[in-house]
């Protein structure tokens, strides 16, 4: 999978219905998911802070005990093994509602568990 389309794994055009926190740099977008809680990607140069009803419109369950491992931070993730099924699961889901540019699996189920 190409850098760019790591970088947009987590966001999708219909998730703008949804109020949230958008960050030019990390640091200011680490800060935030601190003190209000939420769940940190990044997204090309910036970075955006969700909560658990985004996290369920990607087709992901909010909780799930890989976000606690990876500090609810996709951007730096704490546990690489714990970001790396989370990612996985995120391209199946793609591949389940068809989306096309995800037909690859950069990493095998069997390799995580």
């Amino acid at each position: 999978m190409k850098e760019s389309e790591g970088e947009e794994l987590w966001y999708q055009p219909d998730l703008d219905v949804f109020l949230n926190r958008w960050f030019a740099n990390y640091e200011e977008a680490r800060k935030s998911r601190e003190n209000e809680g939420g769940y940190l990607f990044p997204f090309k140069r910036h970075f955006f802070v969700c909560e658990a009803d985004v996290i369920r419109a990607i087709g992901l369950d909010s909780d799930d005990p890989d976000w606690q491992k990876v500090g609810w931070n996709c951007a730096s993730p704490i546990d690489e093994a714990a970001y790396q099924r989370l990612r996985w699961k995120r391209e199946a889901a793609l591949r389940a509602s068809g989306e096309t540019r995800w037909t690859s699996i950069t990493v095998a189920q069997t390799s995580l568990d």
